[in-house]
């Protein structure tokens, strides 16, 4: 399936990887200007044309939304597609993670070279701009640095949050003038995250609070503060803290909570309708990439939709959630399913469960575009044991971030969803907040708040006072879970939280589905859970390969242990 470009809603010319400069010629008359190159001097010869290379690098942040093989709940436990080919299934969940086929995530996501190429997008940026300096206004300058220094340390987050230590590079590296410059050794955790930090603090002093334009998608200081929490927050938890120390839960606390002071962003009302288009750039993003309906839209309910709909094969069912996310919602009373007072019944078990279930999860009896999806034995999307067909091996489909108005087959064909994907939201940094100020401090009033604004929008109880600092740990990865799921936001937590391998490790024991099975004489429904897939992972994996080629191109770069 072909992947549109994907464009801003500022000036839609992009600029390519390198800009084309004229070299100098003996032979004069051979030294014609391409028609269709453009000149470093043309480029920065004013902030219309400067403004090109900034859309350019923010046209490379990495999305889900038009990536049909690589969405990252499917390397996580939310979600199984029973696609052999797929790397959730063939590489992540079957512990074949190597140097020879690293998994990049989502278009690209954390590719080693891909973010290096942007990167350098930045770097020569940050050069030019101080070289024809005299052509642009100072608050001109001043924002647009902001922005590409910004995404500069998201590119780097992708890196950190994926290999740990890199190569850092601020400068663009010149084979020409400096051959060994090229090769560069990977810093420390720690000094990677300083270099984030740094980027993130600079542009947070130079960006507005507020977007100038709704909808233009460019980084504010809300973004760059939510970056840095999170990078932070990364850098806090075990899998790169194994001292646990304190302080960098201190740090990533503080962090998430200058967010919140700003005062600029509050939760919007329904997460059901949260994702739809005409929700973009609602009162709870801080940041997203920007999307425009077939214009520049995307493909996702084609892509992550029901299979069946309305006796059509319709979409590609890549959102298969397994039971133990569907076990991991609430009651509506705000118990887990597990406690005794739930009223949790296993042969009713969609009955009286919290909001967020059912505006996430598309179950047996579901209603989906004047349809009822019935995965039972005999139904319209009987679960598919055997992979041998689109439909769910688990019995269930996700609903959260589709659009039920859009048919899976108008979808694929216009790209018809100008749906924003959303890298942070007011949700997120909450629930940031509360996990990193609960491991510094402890349970407190702020931890309580954060967590009981999430619970209110969701129609649930407050929490329940005198959580210890353990308990309340459990309750803030489960509730991360449920309010980010299907956000690319579990590969990162899970990994970060080293709760993936061993022998009760997310990825290291069986992903589940649920068989229902009808009476054929009375037509009632007996649920049991079934396996769907053995999975297999390594405590090692938890950070990515290098990949072969890279090391062999840089001999000072060292692998990942294990690998």
């Amino acid at each position: 399936m072909p992947t549109p470009t994907l464009l801003r809603r500022a000036p839609a010319l992009l600029l390519g990887a390198a800009l084309l400069l004229n070299g100098c010629k003996n032979d004069d008359f051979l030294n014609v200007e391409s028609k269709s190159a453009v000149t470093e001097v043309s480029a920065y010869s004013n902030e219309t044309n400067a403004d090109l290379i900034v859309n350019d690098i923010y046209n490379n942040i990495p999305s889900s939304s038009n990536d049909p093989t690589q969405t990252l709940e499917q390397y996580a436990d939310n979600s199984f597609c029973g696609a052999g080919w797929e790397t959730g299934q063939s590489v992540v969940r079957a512990g074949a993670i190597s140097p020879a086929n690293v998994p990049n995530g989502p278009s690209s996501m954390w590719r080693w070279e891909d973010n290096y190429s942007r990167i350098r997008k930045c770097n020569l940026f940050l050069q030019n701009v101080e070289k024809y300096s005299t052509n642009f206004s100072a608050s001109w300058k001043t924002q647009r640095v902001g922005e590409v220094k910004f995404l500069r340390a998201l590119y780097y987050t992708y890196l950190f949050t994926s290999y740990g230590g890199v190569a850092l590079i601020d400068k663009p590296l010149d084979a020409t003038t400096d051959p060994d410059g090229l090769f560069v050794a990977r810093s420390t955790i720690d000094q990677t995250l300083a270099f984030i930090v740094a980027d993130c603090d600079a542009a947070a002093a130079s960006l507005p609070t507020t977007a100038a334009r709704k909808g233009d998608g460019r980084a504010t200081k809300g973004a760059a503060l939510a970056l840095k929490g999170w990078a932070q927050l990364f850098a806090a938890s075990p899998l790169a803290n194994t001292s646990n120390d304190v302080a960098k839960w201190a740090a990533a606390a503080a962090t998430n909570k200058q967010v919140l002071d700003l005062n600029v962003y509050s939760l919007f009302p329904d997460l059901g309708t949260f994702f739809l288009q005409e929700n973009n750039d609602n009162q709870e993003v801080i940041f997203n990439k920007e999307y425009i309906a077939v214009t520049a839209g995307h493909s996702k309910e084609g892509t992550y939709g029901p299979v069946n709909v309305n006796g059509v094969t319709q979409g590609w069912g890549n959102y298969q959630p397994t039971q133990s996310l569907v076990d991991d919602y609430l009651m509506s009373n705000g118990l887990p399913i597990t406690d005794p007072a739930s009223g949790y019944d296993p042969q009713n078990p969609y009955a009286n469960r919290e909001k967020r279930f059912y505006q996430s999860i598309l179950y047996d009896g579901a209603p989906w575009q004047s349809d009822i999806l019935t995965m039972r034995i005999g139904g319209n999307n009987q679960i598919d044991l055997n992979s041998t067909s689109d439909i769910s091996n688990t019995g269930y489909y996700g609903r959260k971030t589709l659009d039920e108005r859009i048919p899976a087959q108008t979808s694929r064909a216009l790209n018809a969803s100008g749906a924003n994907y959303v890298i942070f939201r007011l949700g997120e940094v909450l629930l940031s907040y509360a996990e990193a100020q609960n491991e510094a401090v402890g349970p407190g009033a702020g931890v309580y708040s954060a967590l009981n604004q999430l619970r209110k929008r969701a129609g649930l109880p407050d929490l329940a006072a005198g959580m210890s600092q353990s308990q309340l740990r459990d309750y803030i990865r489960r509730e991360r879970r449920i309010e980010l799921a299907f956000e690319d936001k579990r590969w990162f937590d899970i990994r970060r939280w080293k709760i993936t391998a061993g022998s009760t490790g997310v990825l290291n024991t069986p992903s589940m589905g649920m068989l229902i099975t009808p009476d054929k004489a009375t037509g009632k429904l007996t649920y049991a859970k079934v396996k769907v897939f053995e999975n297999r992972f390594f405590d090692f994996q938890n950070w990515m390969p290098i990949p072969q080629e890279d090391i062999a191109k840089n001999t000072k770069l060292v692998q990942n242990a294990g690998y």
